[in-house]
């Protein structure tokens, strides 16, 4: 499978990954990987509305992904994984999926998290998973724009 990006974005599908990532990277297929959006019809349909209209988009459950990345169905196309969190990219990271590079580009300040950048806010639980994944040899990068400088996330904990 040519995975050319795989992103956490709590935003999902929204016009800076459409533009700037999607359109950017010449991405063919987004795979939303999300046990609970794999199950929400209506997030699904918004997700899909959200994609450029030459753009497909699946959201599967983090086995149904790794079922069909066994498979080699996806193998032919530029895709882009999205994460609504880091808890999915872990799991799949866990089951053997080979990952090189998370970007982190939007994760929300709310209660119970730390603002590391403008952009970017983690929970105690989220950077302990992040700093596992890069012990794991995954390099866990911040970017918001795909021509913005890749900042190493480990460096900003």
């Amino acid at each position: 499978m040519a995975i050319i990006n795989a992103r956490v974005d709590d935003r999902l599908i929204h016009g800076q990954v459409a533009t700037s990532w999607i359109r950017g990277l010449h991405i063919e297929v987004v795979v939303v990987v999300d046990d609970r959006i794999a199950k929400d019809d209506m997030q699904k349909s918004v997700l899909k509305m959200s994609a450029p209209a030459d753009t497909r988009v699946y959201a599967l459950s983090i086995e149904g992904f790794l079922e069909r990345y066994n498979k080699g169905i996806l193998d032919r196309y530029r895709v882009m994984l999205v994460f609504e969190n880091v808890s999915a990219p872990y799991a799949l990271v866990q089951k053997g999926f080979q990952m090189e590079v998370l970007n982190l580009g939007g994760m929300r300040f709310k209660e119970g998290r730390r603002q590391i950048s403008k952009a970017l806010s983690l929970s105690k639980e989220e950077e302990s998973i992040v700093r596992k994944m890069a012990e794991m040899g995954v390099k866990i990068e911040h970017r918001q724009l795909t021509g913005d400088e890749s900042v190493d996330v480990l460096s900003l904990l």
